[in-house]
């Protein structure tokens, strides 16, 4: 077949709805001309759409993969290694999952992040965090290390356990309409000071609300805000974030991510960031997408 769609003398056209779609093709544009057979016009059009529509679902969409690894947790030692046959599906850009892996712990949610580094997971009673940085994490892993340079991160906090003093010092900040009856509820424990729950925003930040629980920010370069709250040090870097609060569950209670790249991998950002909003919306995480 040339390339602008005339038919060649090897053409064969095996299956009925290609040859359908051919020739009544053909007769759509005899009868236009002609107009004097209304009605095979009508049919050949019922029959070009349905055939296209048969054409259609039986392509399937291309679905692409990303490798699947495994991190070490707490005080374990060793590199974070390649699960073997594992992958994940990540809905982007072919280009972009070429560029990405599913970094993720044995009892943690895990995380999409460039392709290539190192991870490690904290987990306990109050939830987990698991951090994916250019560079093994060295020892000593307690207390938690202080990441200055690109990471990516999600850090759930369950709350149920005593995680629920975070998930309550969030909710106040962000959800305070939503998590009002939990944080009062926390509050008169009254096993954290009263003034922790009075948190003022972050004047640098930049809030989009997605949802009434559900929020997406960027903290800017060399400034403080919900980006550097937690293992993040303020850096010349800016930190796109989310943040989600689902109270109806013990665990998982909170769930936030954090994403700081280089300028040169803004593009893999904006794919990571695109990824873990949907996954931190499903039940099962981003093992939901399978």
């Amino acid at each position: 077949m040339k390339i602008n769609g005339a038919a060649g003398p090897d053409l064969q056209l095996k299956r009925p709805c290609h040859r359908a779609l051919w020739v009544m093709g053909a007769r759509i544009s005899v009868a236009i001309r002609r107009l004097r057979t209304p009605m095979h016009f009508v049919m050949s059009v019922a029959l070009l759409l349905a055939c296209s529509d048969m054409a259609s679902a039986a392509i399937p969409e291309i679905q692409q993969r990303v490798p699947a690894v495994g991190c070490p947790a707490n005080d374990q030692m060793g590199p974070a290694r390649l699960q073997t046959g594992e992958s994940m599906p990540a809905p982007v850009e072919e280009r972009m999952a070429e560029q990405i892996a599913y970094y993720k712990g044995e009892h943690s949610p895990g995380v999409y992040a460039p392709k290539g580094w190192s991870c490690r997971v904290w987990d306990g009673l109050n939830g987990s965090v698991l951090v994916v940085t250019p560079k093994r994490i060295e020892p000593p892993y307690f207390p938690l290390p202080v990441i200055t340079g690109p990471a990516v991160m999600i850090q759930s906090s369950d709350g149920g356990t005593s995680g629920r003093f975070h998930v309550a010092i969030v909710a106040a900040q962000l959800f305070s309409l939503l998590g009002s009856e939990f944080i009062t509820r926390v509050r008169q424990e009254h096993l954290i000071p009263d003034s922790s729950f009075d948190v003022e925003p972050y004047p640098d930040d930049q809030l989009r609300y997605l949802s009434d629980r559900f929020v997406e920010y960027t903290t800017p370069p060399n400034r403080t805000g919900l980006g550097t709250d937690g293992m993040f040090e303020v850096s010349n870097l800016p930190v796109r974030g989310l943040t989600i609060l689902n109270l109806e569950t013990e665990a998982n209670s909170l769930t936030e991510v954090r994403v700081r790249l280089p300028a040169g991998l803004n593009s893999v950002a904006e794919a990571i960031v695109q990824l873990e909003t949907t996954c931190v919306q499903l039940q099962r995480g981003c093992r939901g997408l399978q």
